[in-house]
């Protein structure tokens, strides 16, 4: 039997290549981590990470969150049947789709006493990311459901 691939699914389709672009910027940004932590005002947390935990403290865990945005990207991928199935993909999904929300109200309150552009920004696109994961898990629990046989 030939696997279907459902492409049809934007949104999960979207929020796969929004966190593939997420997670080669911050590759990116290894580059030049010290200007990027001064940009976001957390170059002093970063600075006494480092002094605790070591120097590449921040590194890693700039790699560490960049692999997290790629695991994303995999299981909408998978859950789209563009790459093979991964495990637990249906409750993954929603997983996802709860953090980038629980990121985004997180921001939200954050706002409210100390509103800034950036905050904005990046409060948006978690509760973009997660809406779109939401909405696509519910299509794709929709479809498997659909052609389920009792």
């Amino acid at each position: 039997m030939k696997k279907k691939i459902s492409t049809k699914n934007w949104a999960l389709l979207i929020g796969a290549y929004i966190n593939i672009i997420l997670f080669l910027g911050h590759l990116i940004c290894l580059i030049f981590l010290e200007t990027i932590f001064k940009f976001y005002g957390i170059a002093d947390l970063m600075n006494r990470f480092a002094e605790t935990y070591g120097n590449s403290f921040p590194y890693i865990i700039t790699i560490i969150i960049s692999l997290c945005f790629l695991a994303c990207a995999l299981y909408a991928l998978s859950a789209c049947g563009i790459i093979f199935r991964l495990p637990l993909i249906r409750e993954v999904i929603f997983v996802i789709a709860i953090i980038f929300i629980m990121r985004a109200l997180w921001g939200i309150s954050i706002m409210v006493n100390h509103f800034t552009y950036l905050e904005l920004s990046s409060t948006s696109a978690s509760m973009i990311i997660g809406l779109l994961y939401l909405f696509g898990g519910i299509k794709a629990l929709k479809e498997k459901t659909k052609n389920t046989r009792i």
